[in-house]
């Protein structure tokens, strides 16, 4: 663990000079490249303060539609398994395995797309 700043106030104070000190002197490509920055490390912010939350969320949706394990312990190894989960779950609608579960799969799909879009583009609801 790092003294302070934090990654996240770093990550915020990136932000905060972007859109405060360096945007407003910019104009055309520079400006728009800018824009797109300052996009970039507020998914970066959103995902360093809401990703993990979000990915053990999605592992127990994935649980409920598919046989899983209980989750691993390390982030690092959840992200893993939901990447391989996600991978087993395509298959096994493709296959026609949960056509008898339709709602209930298109429910956990559609709040897993929902806490996407909070990390990638709040803005879209």
């Amino acid at each position: 663990m790092q003294d302070r700043p934090t990654a996240e106030e770093l990550l915020q104070a990136a932000r905060d000079f972007c859109e405060n000190d360096l945007l407003p002197d910019l104009t055309g490509r520079v400006q728009f490249h800018t824009r797109v920055l300052l996009n970039v490390l507020g998914i970066l912010q959103r995902e360093w303060e809401g990703e993990e939350q979000a990915v053990r969320a999605e592992y127990e949706r994935l649980r409920s539609l598919i046989e899983l394990d209980e989750p691993p312990e390390s982030f690092a190894d959840l992200r893993t398994k939901v990447r391989a989960a996600n991978a087993e779950l395509a298959e096994q609608i493709r296959a026609g395995a949960l056509d008898d579960r339709s709602d209930e799969t298109l429910q956990a799909l559609r709040e897993t797309t929902r806490e996407k879009l909070e990390i990638a583009n709040p803005n879209w609801f």
